[in-house]
Formats: structure tokens, sequence, C-alpha cells
């Protein structure tokens, strides 16, 4: 925009509308006052040259946004050096509230300071309504694993209660056969955990980056539903899963410790 005053942007749903694509011309036409025009009230118009089309995904935004030079803008709508507000962007979003309160003593009334979760207060309070259930849906989740770990571990050592007494027999403490099904369980869950990050990142980056999920602008005011990818949660997640599967396997290994060899070599 800098390097020509007669460019513009326009927001992706915006350019759809008026049937414009870059390097097309559309014309702006300006009133200075509230009065329709007339032969006495002449609206300025201006030709510009489609220079970019943008999508931030807020429909809100790519409705009715376009962006032009300043100086442009000054002449076309006669309004000097005045503005009628600024945006300004943060590299650290915890400064957000304390910026904000320190702007607004600067600018008493009839100036105003508004972040990003004023202006779209309903959008952060649906957010935070459908993040509740969630650690409802994943504690569900974990255990059903842990007890799928646990009766896992149980059909095992039924299946190798001969094989225990041998072992035994042999001289194995109950110890090492604790440990021997302790490993198979941290195998078995970390197995799950490694497929299962797999498979999560790979349908996160599906949905980034072809938006399979789509969702109606004009409610949610996204065009689809946004994944982030967080390393550090697939890590915590992944560690908690593991320690869970460490403690379900506890249960069926010393079981299968107390199993006496000559009971378990009779077994089948």
């Amino acid at each position: 925009i800098s390097q020509d005053k007669y460019n513009i942007i326009l927001g992706k749903k915006l350019a759809a509308k008026l049937k414009v694509e870059i390097n097309d011309l559309v014309s702006i036409i300006a009133l200075n006052n509230d009065e329709s025009p007339s032969v006495t009230n002449l609206p300025l118009i201006e030709q510009f040259k489609v220079s970019g089309v943008y999508e931030s995904g807020m429909a809100e935004y790519d409705d009715i946004f376009a962006y032009i030079n300043f100086s442009t803008a000054k002449n076309l709508f006669e309004i000097n050096d005045q503005v009628t507000g600024y945006n300004i962007n943060l590299k650290n979003i915890s400064e957000i509230d304390s910026t904000k309160n320190l702007l607004q003593d600067l600018l008493p009334y009839p100036y105003y300071v508004r972040s990003y979760r004023d202006i779209n207060k309903h959008i952060f309070t649906w957010l935070e309504l459908q993040q509740k259930p969630i650690p409802i849906v994943l504690g569900l989740i974990i255990i059903v694993a842990v007890f799928n770990i646990v009766g896992a571990l149980l059909m095992l050592i039924i299946q190798k209660t001969e094989a225990i007494g041998v072992l035994k027999s042999l001289g194995a403490t109950g110890k090492q056969i604790v440990l021997i099904f302790v490993f198979q369980g941290l195998f078995l869950a970390g197995v799950g955990i490694l497929l299962g990050n797999m498979f999560a990142f790979i349908l996160s980056w599906l949905q980034n980056t072809y938006k399979i999920i789509s969702l109606p602008e004009q409610i949610y005011y996204l065009s689809a539903v946004p994944i982030f990818i967080d390393l550090r949660m697939y890590v915590l997640i992944s560690a908690v899963g593991l320690a869970l599967a460490f403690f379900a396997a506890l249960i069926p290994s010393y079981i299968a410790s107390r199993i006496q060899p000559i009971t378990a070599i009779k077994f089948n």
C-alpha cells in the first residue's frame, strides 16, 4: 500500500461480493457528511487497483474491511490528520490487560480503549463454555484406557500362567515377574500413545491445511475449525498416559507375582 497511493487490499469475502480479483479496479465513493448526494453535495470518487486479498478467518473483518494508503484516505475523506482509532499489536499477549489499563488512564473520556477480548467477548465466552466439558471427556477416555490395559494384562497372565510357574520354579522372584508384566503394560501403552500422537498430528495438519471441518461463519465467525499443535501438550499428555499405564500395570503384575509355581504348572 505504501508504495502506491492507489492500491487497495480487500477482505476475501468482500472481494468475492464485488467479483474482483488482484489487479482489477474498484471505485470508492466518499461522502463527507450525512446528506444525500446532490449537485451541491457531490461525492468524491477515486479508483483503486486491487493489490492483494487477505483472509483473517473472521467473517466480520473479511466481509467489510478494505485497506488503502493513509495519506490517500485523508485526502479522500477530508479528515486531515484525524483518525477514528489506532490498532496496537503487542508481542506478548500477557501484557494486553496492563497495556489497556495504562492507555485508558492516559486517554480519558471521550476516548476509550478496547482489547481483542472486549471486541470479541461473545466468541471468548463461547470458547470458554466449550472448553469446560473437555477435562471430563478426556478423563473418561483415560479411565477406559486404564481398564483396557488392566484387562489386557489379566488376559495375558491367564494365558501365561503355566509359563509363570515354570519361571518361578527356575528361580524367578516375584519382583522379576512384576517387572516383566509392568514392561509389557508400558510397551502396550507406549505403542498406543505413539500411534495416537501420530494420528492426532496427521489429522490436525490435514485440518489446518485443507480445512476439512468447516463452520458457518455467520455463527462462529470462523470459516473452519482451527487447531493449534502444541508439542508441549503432546509430551505432557504422553507422560501422564505412561504414568497411568505404569500404575495400571502394577495390579495385574502383583497378581501374577503371587501365583504359586505348583498351582501355575497344573493350571492347564
